[in-house]
């Protein structure tokens, strides 16, 4: 038995007894699956996601790289057994930039890998896009995935949506503020021409009908 206490700075040690046992207290946390550090960080967690990605990729190098095959074949598979597996817990994360770019040279790497296209070539990224007759949709995915999830969580009622709506009375630390996972949705929906405030986002998840059509909207913006 382990605890996690998450704190921004430096986490405080704590001494907890159950049955005058003492709990060890854990850097991090394995929650189905994720990794839960204790700083509420999800840069690492990010990272191992794209490692075990480019990993199961790498045991279907036989199937995705195969010429034989097209590449809308070749491009099911990549969706259907490879991004699952890097979007695996992806509602969670809060994207700044840092992680944005880590993802999208993630999602390149497949598709130079599939085309066999190498460094050494010195191909541009538009124009690997452009071999592939693809656009960018890995973030928007994750994003979609976000959108529902947040919608779950609000019309749910329940504790995830006090975690997600609730405020901490008391002044912030000094320094930067971190990028909320809300401030980083709300964000992503002003790029796409949603344009209102946090309160506004709240009180549309509650309509499901209004929010899925907002979800299809974004979905479908830019293609």
């Amino acid at each position: 038995m382990e605890c996690l206490v998450i704190s921004k700075t430096e986490s405080p040690r704590c001494i907890l007894k159950v049955n005058d046992q003492v709990i060890k207290q854990a850097s991090s946390f394995n929650y189905l699956g994720s990794i839960i550090p204790e700083d509420a960080r999800c840069v690492n967690e990010v990272k191992r996601r794209i490692a075990v990605a480019q990993s199961t990729f790498s045991k279907l190098d036989n199937i995705l790289r195969n010429r034989s095959l097209s590449m809308k074949v070749r491009f099911r598979v990549l969706d259907c057994y490879v991004y699952p597996v890097l979007m695996y817990g992806s509602e969670a994360w809060s994207i700044t930039s840092d992680i944005k770019s880590r993802l999208e040279s993630c999602e390149i790497w497949f598709l130079r890998k599939m085309m066999k296209i190498p460094w050494t070539d010195k191909v541009c990224n538009k124009d690997v896009l452009s071999r592939a007759q693809v656009k960018r949709k890995l973030m928007k995915n994750i994003r979609v995935r976000q959108l529902n999830f947040l919608g779950h969580i609000i019309r749910k009622d329940g504790l995830e949506n006090l975690a997600m709506t609730g405020r901490i009375e008391g002044k912030r630390s000094r320094g930067r503020r971190r990028v909320t996972w809300m401030t980083s949705v709300k964000g992503w929906l002003q790029e796409r021409g949603v344009k209102h405030q946090e309160v506004g986002v709240i009180e549309r998840t509650r309509n499901r009908k209004l929010w899925h059509d907002m979800i299809a909207y974004v979905q479908g913006y830019g293609t």
